[in-house]
């Protein structure tokens, strides 16, 4: 039994090892979400340059799948994710345990970047956090909890700058005044 498991370890290992093959693109091409063809053209989610390697992952009637790595802005991305829920400020005050947990895109106005205190009874002591007004046209007053890495964009957000937010339900109800607190996730100034 011991050699079985030594023998299905090295192969396991000897087949990760193994790199699928790389290309280089010839000319530029468009990137699709699946194979297309004249009856059903699908869009182009995105561009290689000629130049541009690939790694080849699949191959489907004459068209391959492939991963690209590069580079791109932090602000240009939000967080993909299915869970995003058309959750008001009010709709996580009156039911703030259900919340909890939920993943907003909100557009917002960001009043100020702020440093809790002990009354902040949501966030700890100095945690940073943007006091903000939203979502939308409802202006009611929301905080959101900044993570080390978006500080230097929210540092940088001017007073009363409008911005999209991808941001997860940390309180629907803080004490003492009721304001929703929320994990930031990305934050693009529009």
């Amino acid at each position: 039994m011991r050699t079985l498991l030594i023998f299905v370890l090295l192969v396991a290992r000897t087949l990760a090892a193994q790199e699928a093959p790389l290309y280089t693109a010839a000319k530029p091409a468009a990137i699709r979400s699946a194979p297309a063809n004249d009856a059903n053209p699908l869009p182009a989610v995105g561009q290689l340059n000629r130049g541009s390697t690939v790694e080849v992952l699949a191959r489907d009637r004459g068209w391959v799948r492939v991963r690209v790595e590069g580079w791109v802005r932090e602000s240009d991305l939000i967080v993909a994710d299915s869970s995003l829920r058309p959750l008001s400020a009010a709709d996580i005050r009156s039911d703030p345990a259900g919340a909890q947990g939920k993943l907003v895109r909100w557009q917002v106005q960001a009043v100020s970047l702020q440093t809790a205190d002990a009354l902040r009874t949501g966030l700890s002591a100095g945690e940073q956090y943007l006091l903000a007004l939203g979502p939308g046209p409802e202006r009611a007053l929301v905080y959101l909890a900044v993570p080390p890495g978006l500080l230097p964009s929210a540092r940088n957000l001017p007073a009363m700058a409008d911005i999209v937010v991808v941001a997860r339900v940390r309180n629907g109800r803080s004490e003492p005044a009721g304001v929703p607190i929320l994990d930031l996730q990305s934050l693009t100034r529009q």
